[in-house]
């Protein structure tokens, strides 16, 4: 498979590592993207040509045209390239296009599927069975998002926009399940059977991992003769936690004891499925316990990015409740002293329905400084603000208020803090890195 591909939306998380797959599978690439963004520099290291414009002659010389699930279906470019008869992929027809005849391990879920991808690539790279790894975050050991390698491959597999049931795993692993994208899905139930059915295109006699909690979602996979391992403390695979010793966290595994360098139990939630994951490619648990220990982590999962004054500033991805709650716990293995967090709640929609439960979670922090609603793909919903939120936090008993991105800086300098954390999905984390810059 070669030839010339064009990816409109090309820097976004999922379709750069997606365009540096392609180049490395000998496709002359190029893409555009309005907001270039972090994912620019290793692109263009790549010798991918990029603008910053949109215009359908980008599409004039080439054999498809990929494009991510942000773009709409009638985008200029994406017009064009039918009017000539260029195929035209979606982001998950390219994913399944490029991975579907490889030695496949998927990992979806609704929170830690990034770092459970990233861990798993680690082991299999560390035992010397040089994956080739798609990741949603960068692993700095990687210099990016991709790691090229030989046929047997990790990928994330994204539940948003059904863009998972495309793919056709030798081992699939749900990391978590929570109600995520109705707006695509419609009902938790519907949301349920998709994951059930990514489970079930398992191809025949592979497996299937899922956390004990949420085992029913392996059932068709089960009755068809899938092979099917639970993780958690009612699991068939489980870390237990022996002791932590602030960024490390001692456990033990199948009475074998190893150390994670990354607080919180969420971790050890996604290293048993990432360990769980490699033994499908024949790796020892003892020999991932060990190759786990060297992980480095991936960007903007509890980062550490710098201080300001006398607290250390974090970076997190987390915008859903459940994750901003695990993050919080992973915090609080660091410091016993007080925490700040900045948060950014992202989207309108997911604001709307999960406010109450986000200020709940908030509330569990010292003080929290709630920015204005990240829209993203959104327009506005009368009614639905961050203040939503703030309230919400407020009810729960938390010292909450709104805060505009101009005053973070002023307002977290009068703050007392052992600990300040950035936390969302949007466009928080480089304010936050700006504002540790210029206290240098």
């Amino acid at each position: 498979m070669s030839g010339s591909v064009h990816l409109i939306g090309i820097c976004g998380s999922g379709m750069s590592s997606l365009a540096l797959w392609y180049r490395y599978r000998g496709f002359e690439v190029s893409g555009c993207d309005r907001n270039p963004g972090e994912n620019l520099p290793e692109l263009q290291d790549a010798g991918i040509v990029i603008s910053d414009k949109h215009d359908p002659l980008h599409i004039e010389k080439v054999d498809r045209v990929v494009f991510s699930a942000a773009i709409p279906v009638d985008h200029p470019e994406i017009i064009s390239a039918r009017e000539k008869g260029i195929p035209v992929l979606r982001r998950s027809e390219a994913l399944a296009e490029l991975a579907n005849d490889s030695w496949l391990l998927a990992v979806s879920g609704a929170h830690g599927k990034t770092t459970t991808t990233a861990m798993t690539g680690w082991i299999l790279q560390e035992t010397g069975h040089d994956p080739t790894v798609m990741v949603g975050g960068t692993v700095s050991a990687w210099g990016g998002n991709f790691r090229p390698g030989s046929t047997i491959t990790v990928v994330e597999a994204d539940e948003y926009d059904r863009a998972f049931l495309r793919l056709k795993p030798v081992a699939a692993a749900v990391t978590s399940f929570a109600i995520e994208h109705l707006e695509c899905y419609g009902t938790p139930e519907a949301l349920s059977v998709a994951f059930g059915v990514f489970l079930e295109m398992t191809r025949p006699g592979g497996t299937v991992i899922v956390p004990f909690i949420n085992r029913d979602l392996a059932k068709w996979a089960g009755r068809i003769s899938r092979n099917v391992i639970t993780t958690g403390p009612e699991g068939s695979v489980f870390c237990r936690l022996l002791e932590v010793d602030k960024w490390r966290q001692k456990y033990m595994i199948d009475g074998i004891q190893g150390y994670l360098p990354l607080p919180g139990y969420h971790n050890l939630r996604n290293a048993e499925t990432a360990i769980s994951l490699a033994s499908t490619a024949g790796v020892e648990i003892e020999d991932s316990v060990r190759a786990l220990e060297s992980f480095p982590g991936v960007s903007r999962r509890l980062e550490r990015i710098g201080t300001l004054g006398s607290a250390v500033v974090l970076s997190d991805y987390a915008h859903h409740p459940d994750e901003i709650d695990a993050a919080l716990q992973g915090v609080s293995q660091l410091s016993q002293g007080k925490t700040v967090v900045v948060f950014q709640p992202h989207l309108y929609s997911r604001t709307a329905v999960q406010y109450e439960a986000a200020g709940l979670a908030l509330s569990k922090a010292d003080r929290v400084l709630v920015l204005p609603i990240y829209p993203a793909r959104e327009k506005p919903i009368p009614g639905v603000t961050s203040r939503l939120v703030v309230d919400a936090s407020v009810r729960a008993g938390g010292n909450c208020r709104l805060c505009l991105p101009v005053d973070v800086k002023e307002l977290l300098l009068e703050t007392e803090a052992e600990i300040i954390v950035f936390m969302g999905a949007g466009s928080i984390d480089p304010l936050a890195r700006e504002l540790v810059e210029d206290a240098q």
